[in-house]
């Protein structure tokens, strides 16, 4: 096993602190009970006291980097790879890990804006939140074709985790979707009333997307024949 080489992963440790250095600074002005939540119309309904609420999504964030990193090594499909295949896990990994614990970042430092009443309204942070998840699509999307079997990230169906074929083919297909999806997610964020946009366009999108996933691997699945679906 490899030991972490800090100096590759400057980026998400610089990520990682950003939200604690905020809160850090700005402690003094931060009020004694902070926004945590926000329903479907962008209006706060709950709050918390500012300790936890600031607190709490940037030590998961932490926690979360540590298991993505953590990823190839308990992973039993992955632990088989080798070689160049490795390296280029690892690499995919690292950037998938970016992106997730950036939009975490970014929600930690939005909450923190909100306590402090930096925005116009309340539905600011949820609109930045619905570009913030639009755009998540459209990373993970990119990626899924660089991801390997695995119990953990991805598209895992009966059917992917069988075939090395249905799930190269399923995140091919899966991943254009994710983009597709994402895109049309930020520009219907600027035209849906922000009360229906969870339920007539994320859900919406979110739900077609694995359906279709799921049905399309075990179409693929079925048509390549029991012989050719193995997987180690």
């Amino acid at each position: 096993m490899k030991a972490v080489n800090l100096k590759k992963e400057w980026l998400q440790l610089l990520i990682l602190a950003v939200p604690f250095c905020a809160v850090a600074l700005l402690w003094d002005r931060i009020p004694g009970w902070v926004p945590i939540h926000w329903n479907a119309r962008g209006q706060v309904d709950g709050m918390e006291k500012k300790t936890f609420g600031m607190l709490l999504l940037p030590c998961i964030n932490v926690l979360a980097a540590l298991l993505m990193g953590l990823l190839p090594l308990i992973d039993p499909k992955l632990r088989k790879l080798e070689g160049d295949m490795r390296a280029s896990l690892w690499r995919t990994v690292r950037t998938l890990r970016l992106g997730i614990t950036l939009f975490v970042a970014v929600t930690s430092c939005a909450m923190l804006a909100a306590a402090l009443g930096m925005f116009k309204d309340n539905s600011q942070f949820t609109h930045i939140m619905n570009i913030g998840v639009a755009m998540l699509f459209v990373v993970l999307g990119n990626l899924m074709t660089k991801l390997r079997p695995n119990y953990l990230i991805g598209i895992r169906t009966p059917w992917t985790l069988e075939s090395k074929e249905v799930w190269a083919r399923t995140h091919r297909v899966g991943g254009g979707l994710f983009v597709a999806g994402g895109l049309l997610m930020i520009v219907l964020s600027f035209v849906v009333p922000l009360a229906l946009y969870i339920y007539c366009v994320l859900l919406p999108i979110t739900i077609g997307v694995a359906l279709f996933t799921t049905v399309y691997s075990y179409l693929i699945y079925k048509r390549q024949g029991p012989d050719k679906a193995v997987v180690s």
